[in-house]
């Protein structure tokens, strides 16, 4: 009889290693997004809004917040994403800004300065933050939310315009060009028809959105391919359950 309840529990054992919920360190899906798993402390930082105030990242702690990695040049995916951001703030009701605060912070900000995402902003009807700073204050917080990105600090040509973003990379040092680093006469109508952004790539596979609890840690990523309002929202909930 003894050895029959031992071999019972024997079997009650193993079946706990196959079945969810029956030890601690089983791994749960409990977000539509993808879990950050374990959490990751979001670390503080400091960034200059589109007002040109200074902007503290920790004013927002006790609220759940999403951030959003963006810039302005971005022709496909940033605006929407904006877009999508906006229309949960909408169905977030009193929620927003009261429990739940939204913010950008630019991987551009070679281009984009407080003036350029002041226009971005309102031309978009956006009422949060979008942050912008120094390469060497905003780097850091690419790296603490594990933005990819490869950093392009350099001027080869000379004209204003870090190389990564320069679609032309042949202008004469001191040459008036646009933000992409082409004078009026490189820009040829055939050029300008088959012209994309050098970083689209980088933007569509690397950036992301990051829902951060109230204990500032980093706990849902979307991909910005993958973005889904209602979905976000749903995140959102949990987080604010807890």
């Amino acid at each position: 009889m003894a050895r029959m309840s031992k071999n019972l529990s024997a079997i009650l054992m193993a079946l706990c290693f196959v079945t969810s919920g029956c030890i601690g360190n089983e791994e749960v899906d409990i977000f539509y997004g993808e879990d950050i798993s374990p959490s990751m402390p979001a670390e503080d930082f400091t960034l200059t809004d589109e007002e040109g105030n200074e902007f503290n990242f920790y004013d927002y702690e006790g609220d759940v917040v999403v951030v959003a990695f963006l810039f302005t040049r971005c022709p496909d995916v940033c605006p929407v994403v904006s877009a999508n951001l906006a229309y949960v703030a909408q169905l977030l009701g009193d929620l927003y800004r009261t429990e739940v605060q939204i913010l950008t912070v630019t991987v551009d900000p070679w281009t984009d300065n407080s003036s350029v995402l002041n226009n971005y902003s309102n031309a978009r009807g956006l009422d949060w933050p979008h942050l912008t700073g120094e390469l060497e204050v905003i780097e850091p917080v690419w790296r603490n939310f594990e933005v990819g990105l490869a950093t392009y600090d350099s001027d080869l040509d000379g004209d204003g315009v870090a190389d990564g973003f320069d679609t032309c990379a042949n202008t004469t040092a001191g040459e008036t060009v646009d933000n992409e680093g082409c004078s009026d006469s490189q820009k040829e109508p055939s050029q300008v028809q088959t012209m994309h952004h050098p970083l689209s790539y980088w933007v569509d596979h690397t950036t992301g959105t990051i829902i951060v609890d109230r204990e500032m840690n980093q706990r849902v990523w979307w991909a910005d391919n993958d973005w889904n309002a209602e979905l976000v929202l749903e995140d959102i909930k949990l987080l604010l359950e807890e």
